[in-house]
């Protein structure tokens, strides 16, 4: 990829919509149908380019093509009971129609383009909101460049220039040449932000710290493993490249290191920290904590939300509403679940199943279930009776219907779950269909369902009105840890990660059950792990029990060049008959060129020019 080639913008023409629930505070703009050089040397300008940018967000988080890209395919999740995503969860051919990854091709280039009118034009007093500009810049940058590789930063006027006219040539920038713009707009973005930001949604200085931290330890991962392919030009063996420019590598992971130091080691400073209970970091309502450093706002008003009633007759189809909350949701109330017993509410959610958790991240990641309380405020294990029939409760109203220990056999158990799997057999309803279900019982239409999205405000079949968490102070962490380690500080990394596993000790959900079942003093002690535990595959490990399923897991698997190795043990199965369809066909197609996604068919039926033969990434 390090020679030039060319793109097209697919669009400059904005529509401004609201970005956060706090309309007095953030941007009552009028719409405009375009925004224009002019436009952006006034603060109202500045302000409507802002909020345009701001939104564009919405169409990476939260919604069905963003957790398709960022989730399925990897050791977290495979293929569900519905939908096509075997498309992108098999790395076969079918990859290249998949249609997710034009959204973030399409759409970014616009709202690049829009920071870059800001960063260009805006005048006057308003160094926080062109340090916004920058964050937001640098924020779709890196989605780009981790998706697919190296993208243009000049879009037809200039290396981050703002531009009027659409076009159909330009250059494409390697991988480097992009990170490096990003480290220079967070680092920008980090002297012009506030410290501490007052409102929900905006970005302050925690964040750029966060994101500079995160594309250093990309960066140092490009060099280590040679991800992106561009160094070795080995796109089609499945070979493990390590240590490829291991002195660049070893500067990046200490820039890494250093700045993550810069946010943990000040945490006050920035009104960060990390919350008392792991249940409490992703139930709604706290989605602005001390710990969220990110987030992509939503509301309850369909207007400015950008969705529909019933997740339905939103703009362009639903492209900006948050549906994680249907993503890993079993149908419980279908033939696989229980609908004689169980119905459809909000809280238990709407069964779009359309990725299950892996075999490897419930039993193998998550194999210590006792002293670590995280599985358990991950996954729901329990559906108990909820039926109505006009208006009168069912007999077994409240008694539980399904409960998912989250282990192979009752034999397999650890002593404490064996209790609780006895108490819920001795109080579910007699005339459940199948009340204790082992992973053997499992389908990709009936699993656990994760609980990390769940909206219980709104309509039933709505999609979630939640803002969505992008980043967390305890990635930043992991990040850390990531780059101690490396660095060849093991005692650092581990001490890193023992804040966390202690955090996980807490509040045991199996102490909801049988009351004093286990000793969370105890629980805490047997968490913490000495230097010698830690590897690359422990601290990724760690990462799926803090962070699964929350869009980082490809990107986390390509990064530190784990995704072949992992796809090819065995790691993306369920563990039903039909895997060979799915994870074994993941194992036996993934290339290293699928360390990039494919450019969009579309993209390359419009371009023009001498490079459009060479312009798809290798591979494809």
């Amino acid at each position: 990829m390090k020679s030039m080639k060319t793109f097209k913008i697919f669009s400059l023409v904005l529509a401004l919509a609201m970005v956060t629930n706090s309309c007095a505070d953030f941007l009552e703009e009028q719409p405009r149908s375009s925004l224009t050089p002019d436009f952006f040397t006034t603060e109202q300008g500045i302000v409507a380019g802002l909020t345009a940018a701001y939104s564009g967000l919405r169409y990476q988080y939260g919604t069905q093509g963003g957790m398709s890209i960022s989730c399925v395919g990897t050791d977290e999740a495979t293929k569900g009971g519905d939908g096509s995503e075997e498309q992108i969860n098999n790395y076969g051919v079918d990859i290249l129609g998949a249609g997710h990854f034009q959204t973030p091709w399409n759409r970014n280039y616009s709202f690049i383009n829009t920071c870059n009118g800001i960063v260009d034009y805006a005048t006057g007093n308003n160094t926080a909101l062109v340090a916004e500009a920058k964050f937001l810049r640098a924020q779709y940058y890196y989605g780009l460049v981790t998706t697919f590789g190296g993208v243009p930063l000049d879009l037809g006027s200039g290396p981050l220039k703002f531009t009027t006219t659409p076009n159909t040539t330009s250059v494409r920038n390697t991988a480097i040449e992009v990170y490096d713009a990003i480290v220079q707009d967070l680092k920008d973005a980090i002297e012009g932000l506030p410290a501490k930001t007052t409102i929900p949604g905006r970005v302050g200085k925690a964040a750029a710290i966060h994101y500079l931290a995160k594309t250093y330890l990309a960066i140092a991962c490009y060099y280590d493993y040679d991800y992106s392919n561009e160094i070795n030009k080995d796109y089609t063996s499945t070979a493990s490249y390590e240590g490829v420019n291991a002195t660049k590598a070893k500067e990046y992971y200490e820039l890494a290191l250093t700045t993550a130091k810069q946010l943990l080691d000040n945490r006050s400073t920035y009104g960060v920290g990390l919350l008392a209970d792991y249940a409490d970091v992703n139930k709604a309502g706290n989605e602005h904590s001390i710990e969220s450093l990110f987030t992509v706002e939503h509301t309850t008003d369909y207007t400015f939300d950008e969705s529909g009633p019933g997740a339905s007759d939103g703009p362009e189809s639903g492209l900006k509403e948050n549906r994680a909350n249907f993503m890993f949701c079993a149908y419980y109330e279908g033939p696989d679940g229980d609908g004689t017993l169980l119905s459809r509410t909000r809280t238990y959610g709407r069964g779009w199943r359309r990725f299950v958790p892996t075999k490897h991240l419930t039993e193998t990641v998550f194999a210590d279930k006792v002293n670590d309380s995280r599985y358990y405020k991950s996954f729901q294990s329990l559906w108990s009776c909820n039926k109505t029939t006009d208006g009168v409760n069912h007999a077994d109203f409240g008694k539980p219907v399904i409960f998912m220990p989250g282990v192979a056999s009752y034999s397999a158990a650890a002593p404490e779950i064996k209790q609780v799997i006895d108490k819920i057999q001795t109080q579910g309803s007699a005339t459940a269909k199948k009340l204790i279900r082992y992973s053997g019982d499992y389908t990709r239409n009936m699993f656990p369902s994760s609980l990390k999205f769940v909206d219980p405000s709104g309509e039933t079949n709505d999609s979630s009105h939640r803002p969505f968490i992008v980043s967390k102070l305890s990635e930043t962490i992991l990040i850390a840890a990531e780059a101690a380690f490396k660095t060849g500080d093991k005692a650092a990394a581990a001490s890193y990660i023992n804040e966390l596993r202690v955090r996980a000790a807490k509040g045991n959900t199996l102490n909801t059950y049988v009351t004093g079942l286990v000793d969370e003093t105890t629980a805490a002690a047997n968490m913490q792990i000495s230097a010698a535990t830690v590897t690359l595959d422990y601290i990724l490990d760690e990462r799926s029990r803090e962070l699964c399923c929350e869009q980082l897991r490809w990107f986390d698997l390509v990064r530190t060049n784990k995704l072949i190795p992992r796809l090819q043990a065995g790691y993306n199965a369920f563990g039903t008959a039909d895997d060979a369809n799915y994870s074994g066909a993941a194992a036996t197609n993934v290339k290293r060129y699928h360390h990039l996604r494919p450019i969009p068919q579309g993209q390359m039926d419009s371009m023009t020019g001498d490079n459009k033969a060479t312009y798809q990434n290798p591979g494809y």
